[in-house]
């Protein structure tokens, strides 16, 4: 762009500037040259030699300060490109385990949860990220709110997934308790609220251009 340029333009007048400077000859050397002893020609040779050399100087280290302050715009250039970071790639990536294991969780809803009175509510539980920590869903909110998902998708599928959570725990006392309902009853409102939770999930995935 056009500032960018003028930019860089400055930057190179500045330098090259200085560099001349930097190698004209001091006013020492200057009267050195001048009150030599030396013929007039012999000392206008000294001067134009030094004249040359500093000439000479000046172009070399101009051109090294031109392909450095070149360099110093371009790697300005490149740190301001925006990339895509990690944080971003694990997201998805852990959005879509999630997904999956939500899926697997429901086809394969007794192998989890059990069935009659072996019925294992942890199990469930631990396949949505509350109970241990290896399930993809654990810590899922923060990777959610990190994609900027929609609110309203967001706390739809938050309260039903702490549903899933709840009515699991609730069928592993049930049976032993004063409970208005018996275990294999919370379980099923358990497996209902998953496959709820599954649909929502379907919706994120879809707001976020994620294939399922």
């Amino acid at each position: 762009c056009a500032s960018f340029a003028m930019i860089a333009r400055l930057m190179l007048l500045v330098a090259c500037a200085s560099t001349v400077s930097a190698f004209a000859p001091s006013p020492q050397v200057a009267r050195r040259l001048l009150s030599s002893p030396s013929s007039p020609r012999c000392a206008a040779s000294l001067r134009a030699g030094a004249l040359t050399l500093s000439a000479r100087s000046s172009e070399e280290t101009c051109k090294l300060v031109t392909r450095s302050a070149f360099n110093t715009l371009l790697l300005g250039s490149l740190f301001a490109i925006p990339i895509t970071s990690y944080a971003e790639d694990a997201d998805d990536t852990k959005i879509r385990a999630g997904y999956a294991t939500l899926v697997d969780l429901i086809e394969n809803w007794t192998k989890y949860a059990g069935s009659g009175d072996e019925l294992n509510g942890d199990n469930v539980r631990r396949q949505v990220g509350t109970v241990g920590n290896k399930s993809p869903l654990l810590g899922i909110r923060k990777a959610l709110l990190r994609k900027q998902v929609d609110i309203d998708l967001f706390e739809e599928f938050d309260k039903s997934l702490q549903e899933i959570d709840s009515n699991a725990y609730s069928a592993i006392f049930a049976d032993s308790s004063t409970a208005p309902k018996r275990g294999y009853e919370y379980m099923n409102d358990a497996k209902r609220d998953a496959e709820k939770t599954l649909e929502i999930y379907k919706k994120i995935m879809d707001s976020l251009g994620l294939k399922i």
